[in-house]
């Protein structure tokens, strides 16, 4: 039994085994990728790659969701309707 080893289980999803290929040093790791996704990819230097995508995409999101409360809010002087108002 000496060549049997019991892989680590992820803390995300504790009944999956942890994915072999993410580094458990990379900030906020918890182990989730029920897809081994991380996997997958060519090198290792490609998740922080995807990481820092990620972020950027995110905050593109929020900027977006902003503007379109910002639009409904307030107006230009002298507008009086725009496309799409009943």
């Amino acid at each position: 039994m000496s060549g049997m080893r019991m892989q680590a289980k992820s803390k995300a999803i504790p009944f999956l085994d942890a994915p072999p290929a993410l580094s458990e040093s990379m900030p906020g790791y918890v182990g989730f990728d029920p897809l081994w996704v991380s996997s997958m990819l060519p090198d290792a230097g490609y998740v922080k790659f995807l990481q820092e995508a990620e972020i950027k995409h995110g905050r593109v999101a929020m900027l977006a969701a902003a503007g379109a409360i910002v639009q409904d809010i307030f107006t230009f002087p002298g507008v009086k309707s725009v496309i799409g108002d009943g």
